[in-house]
């Protein structure tokens, strides 16, 4: 017995909307290169709570953070295009990131992030040279800068702002 085509034109679409829903997820997954492992923390779609150093006070939230055969990956992904080397700040950034999570996770092996820019991604290994760029840097911004105040006295737009949980002057 055949059945109604009013039954069969919204399997049909069905199908075609699930279709297009996997081609998309597929393709999203490839250009962002989605690692595989367990989930730790991720920025990408979310308001991520900030990491921190207490150690070092240094903060940052990366894109993404896997853990694999017990080693600790940070992920950043960038809007841009890239030539053929990543950018010193990005870098830099990758550093921060190094520094906190093996405060965060001492038990773990951290030894490389990836940077994805649009075009090409690119290993930053975790390096002493490397954790001692971003320290002096830290110490030359803020001997420059100073440690940043609180710009305000409302409760309402100090709740809300996602440097609260790290702020020294934040309102109670």
């Amino acid at each position: 017995m055949l059945l109604p085509i009013y039954y069969i034109i919204p399997f049909i679409a069905l199908i075609i909307i699930l279709a297009i829903f996997f081609l998309r997820t597929r393709k999203s997954v490839d250009y962002y290169e989605i690692p595989k492992g367990r989930f730790v923390y991720g920025d990408m779609r979310s308001q991520g709570k900030i990491l921190v150093s207490k150690k070092y006070a240094l903060s940052g939230k990366p894109d993404r953070v896997i853990e694999n055969s017990g080693q600790i990956v940070p992920y950043e992904y960038k809007s841009s295009n890239i030539g053929d080397q990543p950018w010193e700040p990005h870098i830099i950034q990758m550093g921060v990131y190094f520094i906190i999570l093996q405060e965060m996770y001492p038990e773990h092996m951290i030894q490389y992030g990836v940077v994805k820019y649009k075009n090409r991604s690119f290993y930053i290994k975790n390096s002493p040279e490397l954790k001692e760029r971003v320290l002096t840097r830290a110490q030359l911004i803020r001997r420059i800068k100073g440690v940043p105040n609180r710009n305000h006295d409302n409760p309402e737009r100090c709740s809300g702002c996602k440097y609260r949980s790290v702020c020294r002057e934040r309102l109670r």
